[in-house]
């Protein structure tokens, strides 16, 4: 009885899971400098993803709510100014923070002032406070940060496929795929949630020559599903509508 009592009472006095999470990338040359940063944005209820090099955050940032550059770590105008192009260039669609020290403020040129500056280190409501802010005055942008399909690089939930190189990536991370497999999930992608039959997968990936069942549909389907880290049951990416064929996954 008392176990029950303790049991209950130890229930009752864990904290409330976030009701709803956003995803954060922070990109720093030196991630220990800012580790206070993402404890405060993790106990906010953030998603958060830090990457050392500015090119593989950038790649990442088209999935996320909130993209935040470390510049606190540079001290002269010219790797300032190397950097500023490449987030202005790469980024100017994606709500953006950028950390800089009190000291760089009078150095900072018309470009970078005009950015959302939070100067760091701040106290954990003041981080709170601009990423929330940001991200609500950007969410006047086009939803498709969950499914942008028809442009380079095609974004889907934590998925980027550069339809130039015709390489997929998740997380910053190559999937190796084969053509077929990556011309499936194109045209999944391009249907955009709407069904795609065995038949006219067969039809738009084989050709109308292939003389097989749609039974290898289905293999190269499965095989993709691995590849990507789904599963069929409570799928992530590609669901099975039975007795037709395939969509995205909601």
């Amino acid at each position: 009885m008392d176990g029950a009592t303790l049991d209950s009472e130890q229930f009752m006095e864990m904290p409330d899971a976030c009701p709803i999470t956003q995803r954060v990338i922070i990109v720093s040359s030196f991630p220990s400098g800012i580790h206070e940063l993402v404890r405060d944005l993790s106990d906010g209820c953030f998603d958060v993803l830090v990457f050392h090099h500015w090119e593989q955050g950038i790649r990442n940032a088209l999935g996320a709510d909130l993209l935040i550059f470390d510049l606190t770590p540079y001290v002269n105008n010219e790797e300032m100014f190397a950097i500023k192009s490449l987030v202005l260039q790469e980024t100017e669609d994606i709500p953006s923070l950028i950390l800089v020290k009190e000291s760089m403020l009078s150095r900072l040129d018309q470009g970078l002032q005009n950015q959302e500056l939070l100067v760091w280190p701040a106290r954990p409501q003041e981080v709170l406070y601009h990423a929330q802010r940001i991200i609500r005055n950007g969410e006047k942008r086009k939803s498709a940060s969950r499914l942008l399909v028809g442009t380079s690089p095609a974004i889907y939930k934590d998925l980027w496929i550069d339809r130039k190189k015709m390489s997929v990536y998740r997380s910053g991370a190559k999937i190796e795929l084969t053509k077929t497999e990556y011309e499936l999930l194109v045209k999944l992608l391009e249907q955009e949630g709407a069904v795609l039959s065995r038949e006219e997968l067969l039809e738009q990936v084989w050709g109308t020559s292939f003389l097989g069942g749609s039974n290898v549909v289905d293999v190269h389907i499965k095989s993709l599903r691995k590849k990507l880290g789904d599963r069929a049951a409570n799928s992530v990416y590609i669901t099975t509508v039975r007795g037709v064929g395939y969509r995205l996954a909601d």
